[in-house]
């Protein structure tokens, strides 16, 4: 046996937190949760008994800024944060391989399959076979005839065999040409851009003639779709990018020896007790039974134990199954019906008329809404009964479904745009979306699986449907990847045989029913309903239209802006060069590293494996050392803005409406911020002038100005009303500059002697100290000394005796009851808080500490949101919202209401929320949004 194993350990703990969610482990001794560790370890002892494997490593994302993004900016930026109560599971992971002698990896900067790939390529000749445990893909390339990958499948301990002959027959090219499919199709869980309209099928096309990227662009006359031509030539640019981001790196230099990878002896009795002292009772005494050695009942133990509630349920009381867990049937028989005539299509319409909720649900060919076909309709109003409507599509194979849309909808129309038949969704808005562009003004909207999971559990980020059925009902879904295929079966939709489409389907509003039957009676009993009735859910109408409306944006502002950018790139890489005295490549961190590090001699704090980190924080450190950084940040920048945004807005153009139609999600921020994406406009720089050049390019449509209105100070305003503090009521009361007031006790002046310089301190103080700053961190940002920033803390505190208060009221609170919660009961659950790691605690008191500010003014947005589109519809405004940014809502309106419409919106937002100090909302109009900001 001479074989080695590599395991990604984040995609095994990812696998284990997601397959033991519903069971909601707890840790026997410390009431932590621990499914993802208890499972890590479960699946682990299992895949060493299958595979019979004497050597292991596991390696690990560093956590940190990657390699690429240096190369790829936005590279995996769309990845939603890690669950809340993973990430201590994630460093318990770390310190359990550590005490038991397992040998693992990880390196700052690089990412883990660069580091899988490294050791395939080191020791490819020592042993007879190397499996490799990962779903990630980009992996195909390095496997060989004795390198092979195990995928996980459904289930906890199913896995796929892949080899390179896997790849030829599944996707069509070989194992070689895999970075240049890439290139093609990219990859949506990395954010590598690939061709745009470019698939999984064409791309395997292409390669499978042409060979590789050059061939194709070299022979691109030969290549017979116009179309597809033309994608290939605007993408080119990020073809090959995007093929370099997918390039697995196997050259790194590891100080690895083939000894140092031996698999630990983990049976033990010290390791197999460690198990014990850490809490994991039944880990403990599966490993003891298969090394043969005896458990030892505790005296004390009682006979029988007591019930407990799932939500209590520990590691200790899972029984021997749970290895094993499969996902449960549903407990009926699904009755799922497609309806294949017009005849039968009117009775279902009888059925709905006669039902107080239903649930509905679309299928369509595109996740845009606002670009989406609509190819069929499901039903449910019971448990486990639904019903499929599927429609005609110009390129379907099929013929067999209902006309086209137009006999259809007026079929529906009655019962989808009835006020007295409550509709029920998973994320119904995109419904809505999708049935106002087809004629369809969706009514009665009532209830939002989504939404409401979120309310219950904030930190979570798991609240798509597939996710919420393991969770709730214990029950696995038909996955997407499951109906099309993947690869080179993989099929549009609207090909797939409809009687398949309608089991899918009718799934899909069956088990959204089923969980809107549990999820508004635990709204209700943990008193969310407010937050639910009075805020979330009238709030997805409001964004509903704004991103409907969208946004008016030239098209050739920002092309030309993209190439002031250029100038400014190749500007920036000049001066670089010249102080570096030479030309390299400025993308390369390797190079990089060279000319900071060895060349120059910069002092350099920050080590990996590959040599010196040369990521933002280091360079933002290294400023004043050499001028060179000052000129390697800016390139940084303007490379960033100009991929994100001048490049990116341009392409988002809708073809029909000539604007661009971002997304706004409820369910991403714990705190209740909303965000954007496709594209993200909240992170437009705010004090960069390169801010402005941005916003330049959102304009009004003709007849209308932008106008801007912006809360002043909106969380040092909600601070004051927490904490009570009397000079920050005072303060505002009053109108007293509150930076002023601050700069004046910490200089120890008089407020009219306070200078500029003095009152910027201030207010980086006065934002900092809400955010639970250290005085590591304010000593950053202020450029002090350590001391000096922790005698501004201290004052601070002696001046605001209240912030200190709340600071110190609200982490007891969050200590004794697990949560912290807004002004109108908005909660965040923080398990951290009673972690026994350090970081981790000191982290959640930051978060403690902030979350009810952050999340009071979210609150307070959304109210004047929905009061303000409440005025314009009752009152006829033609004005319109059409973004929202943080504390910034953004309006359209005609010139003929400006000073009408003004008023009233800003008595909206300063009245949408009352607090114990005055809010104020500054605002103005602009021919674009620079000029309204």
């Amino acid at each position: 046996m001479n074989r080695l194993l590599i395991i990604d350990g984040h995609a095994l703990a990812f696998r284990a937190y997601f397959a033991f969610a519903a069971s909601q482990l707890k840790n026997s001794l410390t009431g932590a949760p621990s499914g993802a560790v208890f499972g890590f370890w479960r699946m682990l002892f299992k895949l060493l008994q299958d595979e019979k494997v004497s050597h292991i490593a596991f390696t690990f994302d560093p956590g940190t800024r990657l390699q690429r993004n240096d190369l790829y900016e936005p590279y995996k930026a769309q990845r939603k944060p890690m669950p809340e109560d993973l990430k201590p599971q994630l460093r318990e992971i770390y310190e359990m391989i550590s005490q038991l002698g397992f040998p693992m990896y990880k390196m700052d900067g690089i990412e883990a399959d660069d580091i899988i790939g490294s050791l395939c390529k080191k020791f490819k000749k020592e042993f007879d076979q190397i499996v490799i445990l990962s779903s990630d893909k980009d992996l195909y390339q390095i496997l060989d005839s004795n390198i092979h990958m195990l995928r996980g499948k459904k289930g906890v301990s199913e896995f796929e065999h892949i080899d390179p002959e896997w790849v030829k027959t599944n996707i069509g090219i070989t194992k070689e040409q895999v970075p240049d499919y890439m290139g093609l199709v990219g990859d949506t869980s990395d954010n590598i851009p690939g061709v745009k309209g470019v698939g999984e099928k064409g791309a395997s096309t292409l390669i499978q003639e042409f060979g590789n990227l050059e061939t194709i662009y070299k022979k691109i006359d030969q290549v017979k779709n116009k179309g597809l031509v033309d994608k290939l030539i605007a993408d080119k640019e990020n073809a090959f990018l995007s093929r370099k981001l997918a390039t697995i790196v196997t050259d790194l230099k590891l100080e690895i020896k083939k000894n140092d990878l031996k698999l630990p002896n983990y049976f033990e009795k010290e390791k197999v007790d460690y198990f014990k002292t850490k809490g994991y009772n039944v880990l403990h005494r599966d490993l003891a039974k298969q090394a043969g050695i005896p458990i030892e009942e505790s005296k004390d133990a009682p006979a029988k134990k007591s019930k407990k509630k799932k939500e209590d349920t520990n590691t200790d009381e899972i029984s021997d199954k749970a290895d094993s867990q499969e996902i449960k049937s549903l407990s009926k028989e699904q009755n799922y019906t497609r309806i294949k005539t017009l005849d039968e299509l009117k009775k279902l319409v009888k059925k709905l008329e006669d039902k107080k909720t239903i649930c509905i649900d679309t299928e369509t060919t595109s996740t845009d809404p606002m670009l989406a076909e609509l190819l069929g309709l499901s039903f449910s109003f019971r448990a486990n009964e639904a019903y499929y409507i599927a429609l005609s599509h110009p390129d379907s194979i099929f013929s067999h479904t209902l006309p086209k849309w137009d006999e259809v909808r007026p079929i529906l129309q009655p019962i989808l745009e009835s006020e007295s038949i409550a509709k029920i969704g998973q994320n119904i808005k995109y419904d809505l979306l999708v049935l106002k562009n087809h004629g369809i003004d969706l009514k009665g909207i009532s209830f939002d699986t989504m939404i409401a999971s979120y309310i219950l559990k904030p930190g979570e980020r798991r609240y798509n449907m597939d996710d919420l059925a393991l969770d709730y009902l214990n029950y696995k879904t038909i996955s997407y990847e499951d109906l099309v295929g993947t690869g080179k079966k993989k099929q549009n939709l609207y090909d797939v045989n409809p009687d398949d489409v309608s089991n899918y389907a009718c799934e899909d509003a069956d088990i959204t029913f089923q969980l809107y039957e549990i999820l508004s009676k635990k709204i209700k009993a943990e008193d969310k309903a407010n937050i639910y009735n009075k805020i979330e859910h009238p709030l997805l109408f409001v964004l509903a239209k704004m991103e409907s409306q969208g946004v008016l944006v030239q098209a050739d502002y920002f092309q030309n802006l993209s190439k002031i950018f250029d100038e400014k790139i190749k500007e920036h890489q000049k001066n670089i060069h010249f102080y570096a005295g030479r030309e390299f490549n400025v993308n390369s961190t390797k190079e990089l590293q060279i000319v900071l590090f060895e060349d120059l001699r910069l002092p350099a704090e920050k080590k990996t494996q590959t040599g010196f980190s040369t990521d933002h924080s280091v360079l933002e450190s290294l400023i004043g050392t050499h001028p060179i950084i000052d000129d390697l940040l800016a390139l940084r920048k303007f490379a960033k803005l100009k991929s994100t945004y001048s490049d990116s807005l341009p392409s988002l153009i809708h073809p029909k409406s000539g604007r661009i139609h971002t997304s706004y999600n409820q369910t991403i921020a714990a705190t209740g911020r909303l965000s954007s994406t496709n594209p993200n406009l909240q992170n437009i720089p705010i004090k960069d002038e390169e801010g402005r050049w941005l916003r330049k390019g959102f304009i009004a449509s003709k007849g209308f100005e932008i106008l801007s209105l912006d809360y002043s100070q909106i969380e040092l305003r909600i601070m004051a009303h927490f904490s009570k503090d009397k000079q920050m009521i005072d303060a505002y009361q009053k109108g007293i500059d509150i930076h002023r007031r601050t700069a004046a006790a910490l200089y120890s002046v008089k407020e009219a002697d306070v200078t500029s310089e003095m009152r910027n301190k201030a207010k980086i103080i006065n934002f900092s100290v809400i955010y639970g700053v250290t005085s590591f961190g304010l000593s950053n940002q202020l450029k002090v000394s350590r001391k000096e920033a922790k005698e501004f803390i201290d004052r601070y505190f002696a001046q605001y005796t209240g912030v200190s208060r709340y600071m110190e009221e609200m982490v007891d609170f969050c200590k004794d009851k697990g949560y912290v919660e807004t002004l109108l009961g908005r909660k965040r659950f923080l398990p951290d808080i009673n972690s026994s790691n350090r970081m981790a605690v000191e982290q959640a008191k930051r978060i403690a500490i902030n979350s009810p500010i952050q999340g009071t003014s979210a609150d307070m947005i959304k109210i004047a949101m929905i009061n303000i589109q409440k005025r314009i519809e009752e009152e006829n405004w033609t004005s319109r919202i059409i973004l929202q940014v943080h504390d910034e809502l953004v309006f359209e309106v005609p010139k003929s209401e400006k000073k009408e419409f003004f008023d009233m919106a800003k008595k909206e937002m300063e009245t949408a929320l009352p607090l114990s100090v005055p809010i104020t909302v500054e605002g103005k109009f602009g021919s674009n949004w620079d000029e309204a900001h």
